[in-house]
C-alpha cells in the first residue's frame, strides 16, 4: 500500500541573517494557504541561487523524525519542532524509506514529483547548536527530499496528500542515499541511477563524474561548512622565547562563533597555505588567541606566521571547529 497523509503544515518565509555570518532561508512560517509555480511556493525565498530551481521547488521532511532527533540530542530538543529543517511541507509518516524517486503525488490541485533527496549542509549544526546534526541527518536518512512542479496550482492546510504513480518502486530516496554515501564504488547501481531520467540533475552528475573519474566525493565541506571570517591580528605578545601569542578581531566587529574546550580555528595565509591552531580556553574582549611555535623549514606556515605578519595584518580565518559531541 503506498503511503499518504495530509498537509500539517504549510511553511513559507524569506531569507533571514542567522546569527554573525551567513544568510538563511530555514525560517518559514506556517500558512494557511499558498500557491505554487514551477519554482515552488510562492513568495519562498532561498539563500543561495543553488538552492532553488525547477528541480528542487519544494522540500518534505517526516515530522516525526523530530520526535527521534529530540531523544538522539536531547540538549537541543526544544528546537526539534515543525519546520525545524525549512521544510515546505510538514508530513507525517512519509519519509525517506516509503518514498521513491519519481513518485508522482497530488495535492490540492498541485502535481508534485519526487526528484531527489536533500543533502544536509553545515546550516542545520547551527540551527540546532550541535555541530553533528548535517552528518547524523546524512547518515541516518533523516533529510527530507525535494519536488519538482508538474502541475501548478493551490495547497491548502489539511489537504490530502496522495502518490497518483510510483514508477520506481525500487529507488527510495533512502537507497540513493545508500549510494550516494555508503556504497559508493558500486559500478552497477551508480550506471542505472544515471539513467534514471527522473532523478535530479544534481544528484544523477554526482554519480556521472563518480563513473568518469573513479574519485569520491568528499563531503566534509557541505556537512561541516567552516565560515571563513575576515580577522585583523590586533595584538602580539612574546609567550615564550619561540612561541608567540596572537589576538585575532574579526574586521567588521562582528560577533565571534562560539567554541568549546579542544576547538581549532584554520587561518589561510597571504601565501596560500592552510594552518590549524587550537584556541585559548576562552575568547576575551572579542577576540581569538593562537599560540604559534616559531617555525622550521618543514613548517613553512607556522615560520611565515611568526615572521612575517604583523598587528594590523587581516588573515582569513575559518569558524572554530569543535570538539565532538558523544551524539556523533
Amino acid at each position: 500500500m503506498l503511503p499518504h497523509s495530509i498537509v500539517q503544515q504549510l511553511r513559507c518565509g524569506r531569507v533571514t541573517g542567522q546569527g554573525y555570518f551567513f544568510r538563511t532561508g530555514i525560517e518559514k512560517k506556517p500558512i494557511e494557504k499558498v500557491n505554487v509555480t514551477a519554482l515552488g511556493f510562492a513568495g519562498d525565498e532561498q539563500a543561495e541561487r543553488f538552492h532553488g530551481g525547477v528541480e528542487r521547488a519544494v522540500l518534505q521532511f517526516d515530522s516525526e523524525h523530530y520526535i527521534q532527533l529530540r531523544d538522539q540530542f536531547p540538549q537541543s530538543a526544544s528546537l526539534f519542532i515543525h519546520g525545524g529543517y525549512g521544510e515546505n511541507l510538514v508530513v507525517a509518516g512519509m519519509n525517506e524509506h516509503n518514498i521513491c524517486i519519481g513518485d508522482k503525488v497530488a495535492i490540492g490541485s498541485v502535481i508534485l514529483q519526487v526528484t531527489q533527496p536533500r543533502q544536509p549542509c553545515f546550516k542545520l549544526n547551527h540551527r540546532f547548536k550541535e555541530p553533528t546534526i548535517a552528518r547524523y541527518s546524512q547518515n541516518n536518512s533523516k533529510t527530507g527530499w525535494f519536488y519538482r512542479v508538474l502541475q501548478a496550482g493551490d495547497i491548502n492546510l489539511n489537504d490530502e496528500l496522495k502518490i497518483i504513480e510510483r514508477p520506481y518502486p525500487q529507488w527510495t530516496i533512502a537507497k540513493v542515499q545508500h549510494y550516494l554515501y555508503t556504497a559508493t564504488n558500486d559500478i552497477a547501481a551508480i550506471t542505472a541511477l544515471t539513467k534514471l531520467p527522473e532523478l535530479g540533475t544534481e544528484v544523477k552528475q554526482v554519480f556521472q563524474r563518480r563513473l568518469v573519474t573513479n574519485v569520491i566525493e568528499d563531503w566534509n565541506p557541505r556537512l561541516e561548512g567552516l565560515i571563513k571570517l575576515e580577522m585583523r591580528v590586533v595584538k602580539i605578545v612574546a609567550h615564550s622565547a619561540t612561541v608567540k601569542r596572537f589576538y585575532l578581531s574579526r574586521t567588521d566587529l562582528g560577533a565571534l562563533p562560539p567554541f568549546n574546550t579542544g576547538a581549532y580555528v584554520t587561518i589561510k595565509l597571504p601565501n596560500g597555505l592552510k594552518l590549524a591552531y587550537s584556541l585559548y580556553d576562552v575568547a576575551v574582549d572579542d577576540v581569538y588567541q593562537i599560540a604559534v611555535p616559531q617555525g622550521c623549514d618543514s613548517q613553512e606556515g607556522s615560520q611565515y606566521l611568526y615572521e612575517q605578519v604583523c598587528v594590523g595584518d587581516v588573515l582569513s580565518v575559518y569558524e572554530p571547529v569543535n570538539k565532538k559531541s558523544n551524539n556523533a
